[in-house]
């Protein structure tokens, strides 16, 4: 059986994750802000590249938007409730892996374990919602056996 970690600890690691892609995603979206100033100062660019550089701006604003949106619903988890059904902000730990119910994110090393980041809209959520500890769940062809929710 998996070791239970520190729900506070995984929160503290999604956040801090969470925060490194917003400033990937400020750092890319002051970049493009810059090239799209640069561009349209420039006699030489076509209007068409202009607006395909406009259109990849507008997309990284709405993920930085979305990335900011995520981290807002990991603070306001509370990492000292206790949870003994799998529901936001619970950590379930399978016989396969170990999952964190907040957000859809990367996977996390925390303590020497991998943890799955999983959103309440992702379609395994939809199936192993409201299970408890003993009981057993497919998902994909790959069948799950939930050892511990907290």
């Amino acid at each position: 059986m998996k070791k239970n970690i520190s729900k506070e600890t995984i929160l503290q690691v999604c956040m801090q994750k969470q925060e490194e892609l917003i400033n990937n995603f400020n750092d890319r979206v002051t970049e493009r802000r810059a090239d799209a100033s640069i561009a349209n100062q420039s006699a030489s660019q076509s209007e068409d590249r202009n607006a395909g550089d406009l259109e990849v701006l507008n997309t990284l604003e709405n993920q930085l938007v979305f990335a900011k949106l995520e981290l807002s619903g990991l603070i306001a988890i509370d990492p000292t409730q206790k949870n003994t059904t799998i529901e936001p902000g619970a950590v379930v730990v399978t016989d396969q892996r170990i999952f964190f119910i907040a957000v859809s994110s990367e996977k996390v090393e925390v303590d020497g374990e991998v943890i799955y980041g999983i959103s309440t809209n992702a379609p395994i959520y939809s199936v192993m919602q409201g299970l408890a500890k003993g009981d057993k769940f497919e998902f994909n062809g790959t069948a799950y056996d939930i050892q511990n929710v907290y």
